[in-house]
């Protein structure tokens, strides 16, 4: 009598071979990812270092300056880290193991180079270091879900946002003349700029991942508009542990001028990050159901 029944090792290989794989991003996208993260890692961490290197230490001045800067290197970090596991998880292999060693080889050289620049005030240096590390790893998360595509989209739209973050520190540096009173400069940009960019981050998903044509549902459409205000809203939680965490070591005492302008500066990073994430992923929703050809209705 003879067994016609396949074997479960053979049944499961078959069903594994059924299932489809999504599919994956072009080598280009990726190349410019990837440039777009390196180029602003180190291009932040310079300007971080010209802007308060001091060859004796930080007095706490620096250590001020050092605190209202954090923002951008940490938004930068968890953006290279995202990227960095999108990179490393093209590799043959299994991708999410890939995936989070690729955003901790990010977070580790990320550390190690801030600690390089700052390590003549070791204690800020390896706050800032470990800072920076913790940033990569969590933007490192988003690169793990299975579907790659909404996730690609989602740092297409926050490579743009970062783009227009530093367009509007030049704006507003540039212009800072015209205005009598710098509260009138924050109102202005303020209120709109979060928006727009929402609005245009939302917008460049939807267009990749049209273009990208890999069937992706409302909800990818979704979750990659929101990408952009998502990295943000934690990159503004992780810089108010940063800030409190480096002027606990390097300031005896805050001045009442500098809480003021500190509080301040994070309801508007709060209320930005909010107003990012709901404007990119509306625009992206909208877009997939006013934008994308339905299927035709069969009779």
């Amino acid at each position: 009598m003879t067994d016609t029944q396949d074997s479960p090792a053979v049944t499961d290989e078959a069903a594994a071979e059924t299932v489809p794989q999504p599919k994956r991003e072009g080598r280009a996208v990726t190349v410019v990812l990837g440039i777009g993260a390196l180029a602003a890692l180190v291009g932040v961490l310079v300007s971080l270092y010209a802007l308060t290197g001091m060859a004796d230490g930080l007095d706490e001045t620096g250590v001020m300056t050092l605190a209202l800067s954090l923002f951008s290197p940490i938004i930068i970090a968890i953006f290279a880290g995202a990227v960095g596991g999108v990179v490393a998880s093209r590799v043959k292999g299994p991708r999410r193991a890939l995936a989070a060693a690729g955003f901790a080889v990010v977070g580790l050289a990320t550390a190690g180079a801030a600690y390089a620049l700052f390590s003549v005030d070791a204690a800020i240096a390896l706050a800032l270091g470990l800072v920076l590390l913790g940033s990569a790893v969590v933007g490192g998360l988003f690169s793990l879900p299975r579907h790659r595509l909404p996730v690609v989209a989602g740092l297409i739209g926050t490579l743009l946002l970062l783009a227009l973050m530093f367009l509007r520190g030049v704006l507003e540096t540039s212009q800072q003349s015209l205005f009598s009173d710098p509260l009138d400069e924050y109102g202005a940009l303020g209120t709109i700029a979060p928006f727009a960019a929402g609005l245009a981050c939302g917008f460049a998903a939807f267009l990749y991942l049209r273009s990208a044509k890999a069937g992706t549902r409302l909800y990818g459409f979704l979750f990659a508009g929101a990408i952009p205000g998502a990295i943000w809203l934690v990159s503004t939680i992780i810089a108010q542990v940063g800030v409190e965490t480096v002027l606990a070591i390097g300031v005896d005492e805050v001045a009442v001028l500098d809480e003021a302008y500190l509080t301040l500066t994070f309801q508007w990073q709060y209320n930005g990050a909010m107003t990012v994430l709901f404007a990119g992923a509306l625009c992206s929703v909208l877009a997939y159901g006013m934008l994308l050809p339905r299927p035709a209705k069969t009779a």
